[in-house]
């Protein structure tokens, strides 16, 4: 009977631990990037498989979500095939990739002369003859100054500037990524090796990949050589 009391006791004690176990939830976070420019990628749809559950990436690609073991995180954006991440543990520093899905690129056609109805009923109320001055505003506010509108502008008066270790990350790349999104260098290499569009992608995805360091080259000669030697190896 004792033995009996003492099993019922460690097993009654152990049912929380185990439940808290099970159900013990993981803080996940990163970023999405385009995997061929190494862009993030704002808007990502960001969904728990089979619950409820979803968020989308902010403007500078970044996202955090809770989620537990075993769940699934499904990433999808429209023109980019989907990825999933299964959930083992908490991971603070999260690097997804997402690859353009050609399939789902197609032809836009553009009509320049239609007029959308009511676009113009703000005007009625306003006295004949009315000059009317329409005021830029940038997406991005000047150094010191106040955004009043603005995807994702958060300074304040005298408060640190969040964004600007992301605009330092993106500065040291820029050369690399201008490099490998010119319309010229693309042209170059796909006729030096005869090879379409969505293969030169997949080739500079898996140079990326092999390569991280190469984003902080300055100089546009290297990099286009670099690709030449990996795309001639590859």
């Amino acid at each position: 009977m004792k033995f009996l009391f003492h099993l019922t006791l460690l097993f009654t004690l152990g049912l929380p631990l185990l439940s808290q176990a099970q159900n013990s939830n993981f803080v996940m976070s990163g970023e999405v990037l385009d995997s061929a420019t190494l862009y993030p990628l704002p808007y990502v749809a960001i969904q728990l498989k089979g619950k409820n559950i979803g968020l989308s990436t902010n403007d500078d690609g970044t996202f955090t979500l809770e989620a537990s073991r075993g769940d699934t995180l499904i990433f999808t954006r429209l023109g980019h095939k989907p990825v999933l991440l299964p959930v083992r543990k908490a991971e603070a520093n999260l690097r997804i990739t997402l690859a353009e899905d050609a399939r789902l690129l197609k032809d836009v056609v553009v009509y320049g002369d239609y007029t959308i109805k009511g676009l113009d009923d703000w005007k009625k109320g306003l006295p004949a003859n009315t000059a009317i001055k329409l005021k830029n505003q940038p997406l991005e506010p000047e150094p010191g100054s106040v955004a009043t509108f603005g995807p994702g502008v958060t300074i304040g008066f005298g408060g640190k500037d969040k964004n600007k270790p992301k605009r330092d990350e993106l500065s040291k790349t820029e050369v690399y990524r201008k490099t490998i999104t010119s319309d010229e260098v693309r042209k170059e290499v796909m006729e030096l090796y005869g090879i379409s569009e969505e293969t030169f992608n997949k080739k500079l995805e898996r140079f990326n990949r092999e390569n991280p360091d190469a984003v902080y080259l300055t100089s546009e000669k290297e990099i286009v050589t670099l690709l030449i030697q990996f795309f001639a190896l590859k």
